[in-house]
């Protein structure tokens, strides 16, 4: 029987599916996994066909405004990905079919045709662990072992999908693959025409790539036969999707790699606890290249040290640059502050200039002669009198790489000084002494200094993350793989966990402890958390409404949950919008997006944004 009723979602943070009639002359076309255009609360929508009836609940029901192509986008392992997303990321199955689908097709001016479309077929089952960890020490050895096993998939006639962090990573990555490997690339690094875009698309679906190197989102892309997912430096924050939904690149892999039955390669020099911890309950195969026997690392303890009065440079530090650059070596210092202060204020009345939008201090950009904020980019110039009591004198404190790279230019004159940050698009090698921010880990090219240091370790321990640790650890192994002969370490935190795992490269040991905290502090991977977000332009508003979230939470007196009273979120005011928090932590995820979404059944929004972020 021809199907009447069509079973549509919409990419929008509602519950469905939603009925709509099918009219006569389009019962023979329509498919499940096609896109429509339907009346959803009154506006022409994109919709997806989620499935088919002869009969509704309902009497009176909207019809289908038009079918938009000729075939389903959607084919049956993405349909069950799509599903898994919506499942453990708590957004609808319409904002994950969006998720899985390109920019292109999310929006009603472009058709796809049947005739350029395959459906994916499920793979055969895979020899052997389909999880392995590449643990690379020293950055560069994985890639031989990463193009054996693509060349093995291509043999078998199937496809690889490699994921990379960032696109500064993209041209390097596919001049290594095309060095070996003959088959035809495919290249996710920029936004495309939506012909183009679409273009590419339905041929990755016919099959006419073997091979899909991208970020993030690429994870998605439509290979029939997948055979191989590598996840390119795992723990890379770049991984996690900051919009709804907050998926991270590695779980979608392993989603895949059930559904579609493919081998995942997870390669890094530090992996995330939470994946390490896996590894090794689920015996996951892994292949380690350790590093080699060069670079040391000293510790310097700046407890009784006051840089104010001298320089951020240490003595002992001072020392070993002078007798590196005359011996004719190259020297990095490492600082992530971008400008040349960090505060500005009025030593008459307190008044600290800070960014309107986010109500965070403003850094001073000397180069450009004007004040940033590091969150949304907004400028100004640096007022001559104070805005607030028209006093004569505003003070800068603190210290970003501009400032730090005139104190090195005094203490050291005669040295070439070059100054690298995110407002660099070239790297410059031929320096005596580098100053870098975290933008210098974008050069995957083989380069190295004879001596690395990190001006200030603490900075790193200093934030309201419970992977902090983790990420100090992972700084501090790639600085040293940039160390031909010393890393400094300035810390007053001499006896901290990472750093004595990082003088004899002890991953063990460094996960043992990290892992041993979160333990006992009932945190990823022992328990899931969920951050349930709310944001809006008015504060008092948005903080009413968090409270009596929370306060409806607590009355369905959830066994095993624990939640925690609304609090400023991290960045308590981002672009314009105020935003607070309820962290949730169970053994549960499917637990608590039940706790979460019966909750808000009950629950009158107004002038505020929800999102839910599991394992924020």
């Amino acid at each position: 029987m021809k199907p009447k009723i069509a079973k549509i979602v919409v990419g929008l943070p509602v519950e469905g599916p939603f009925d709509y009639q099918i009219g006569t002359d389009l019962q023979d076309r329509i498919a499940v996994g096609q896109r429509v255009r339907v009346s959803f609360n009154r506006r022409d929508r994109l919709g997806f066909v989620v499935g088919t009836a002869q009969r509704s609940l309902f009497k009176r029901l909207n019809p289908i405004l038009s079918l938009l192509d000729n075939g389903p986008a959607l084919d049956e392992p993405t349909f069950e990905l799509a599903r898994a997303i919506s499942a453990h990321y708590g957004c609808s199955l319409g904002e994950a079919i969006e998720t899985c689908l390109p920019p292109v097709l999310r929006r009603d001016k472009v058709s796809i045709s049947s005739a350029l479309l395959s459906t994916a077929a499920k793979g055969t089952a895979v020899e052997g662990n389909k999880m392995v960890l590449v643990h690379d020490q020293t950055r560069h050895k994985r890639w031989p072992f990463i193009i054996e096993n693509i060349q093995k998939v291509i043999d078998q006639k199937k496809s690889a999908i490699v994921l990379i962090p960032e696109i500064a990573f993209i041209d390097e990555t596919v001049l290594i693959l095309r060095k070996t490997l003959t088959c035809p690339i495919a290249v996710l690094d920029k936004k495309l025409a939506p012909k183009k875009e679409l273009a590419q698309w339905e041929e990755m679906r016919k099959g006419e790539y073997s091979i899909v190197v991208g970020v993030r989102s690429a994870v998605f892309a439509p290979l029939p036969n997948l055979g191989l997912i590598i996840v390119d430096e795992e723990e890379n924050e770049a991984y996690k999707q900051e919009q709804t939904p907050h998926y991270r690149a590695s779980e979608i892999a392993e989603m895949r790699s059930k559904i579609e039955q493919c081998r995942v390669l997870f390669a890094s020099s530090v992996f995330t606890a939470e994946i390490w911890e896996k590894a090794k309950r689920n015996k996951w195969e892994k292949v380690i290249f350790d590093a080699e026997e060069n670079g040391q690392v000293q510790i310097v303890d700046m407890s009784n040290y006051n840089p104010g009065k001298t320089s951020i440079l240490s003595f002992p530090l001072q020392n070993a640059m002078q007798k590196t650059l005359e011996k004719g070596g190259k020297v990095l210092l490492f600082m992530n502050r971008r400008g040349f202060s960090t505060r500005t204020y009025c030593q008459q009345c307190g008044f600290t200039v800070k960014c309107k939008r986010c109500n965070v201090n403003l850094s001073y950009l000397f180069s450009e002669k004007t004040m940033i904020c590091r969150y949304c980019n907004f400028k100004r110039e640096l007022p001559k009198v104070c805005p607030q009591c028209n006093g004569s004198y505003l003070r800068s404190t603190g210290i970003g790489v501009e400032k730090l790279e005139s104190d090195v230019a005094r203490i050291y004159p005669g040295a070439q000084i070059r100054r690298y940050d995110s407002g660099n698009k070239v790297f410059i090698q031929n320096a005596d002494i580098i100053i870098a921010t975290g933008a210098v880990f974008r050069e995957h090219k083989q380069w190295a200094v004879s001596l690395v240091a990190l001006l200030n370790f603490d900075d790193q321990m200093h934030h309201y993350d419970f992977r902090c640790g983790q990420k100090a650890f992972s700084l501090l192994i790639h600085l040293k793989q940039l160390a031909n002969e010393k890393l400094f370490i300035q810390t007053r935190m001499g006896g901290n966990y990472c750093l004595k795992a990082v003088q004899t490269m002890d991953f063990s040991k460094f996960y043992r402890e990290e892992l041993k905290l979160r333990k006992e502090l009932n945190l990823p991977p022992y328990r899931n958390l969920v951050a349930l977000g709310l944001r809006g332009k008015k504060e008092n508003i948005v903080f009413e409404q968090c409270s009596d979230l929370f306060e409806r939470l607590k009355k369905k007196n959830p066994k095993g949950i624990d939640i925690s009273d609304p609090h400023p979120d991290a960045k308590p005011k981002l672009r314009d919008q105020y935003r607070y928090t309820i962290l949730l932590k169970g053994r549960s995820v499917k637990s608590i997006l039940a706790l979460i979404k019966s909750a808000l059944k009950e629950f009158k929004k107004r002038n505020i944004v929800i999102t839910v972020n599991v394992d924020p």
